[in-house]
């Protein structure tokens, strides 16, 4: 007879400990794929600027890109052929 409520209990306490394990488990891999996914946009905004960056330096070694950058900016021009000097070896 005093055996009686030992098993329900047992039993209620295996069902709540399940239930916090399960609930714990859940957060833990919510905020694993919460990480993962910030690390993703992360990666795929390095690509991004990296591809920019690899653009940018392909522009930026073509000499007439950056003979006309200077001229736009610095306001310079082509010498006249009356500038020129040789240089002696």
């Amino acid at each position: 007879m005093k055996a009686d409520w030992l098993i329900p209990t047992f039993l209620v306490i295996i069902l709540v400990v399940t239930a916090a394990i399960t609930i714990t488990s859940r957060m833990w891999m919510l905020d694993v794929h919460r990480d993962l996914q910030t690390a993703e946009k992360k990666h795929t905004k390095l690509l991004d600027q990296k591809q920019a960056l690899e653009i940018e330096l392909v522009s930026r070694t073509d000499l007439n890109y950056t003979e006309r950058l200077v001229r736009e900016k610095l306001g310079m021009r082509a010498m006249r052929h009356d500038q020129w000097q040789v240089l002696p070896k």
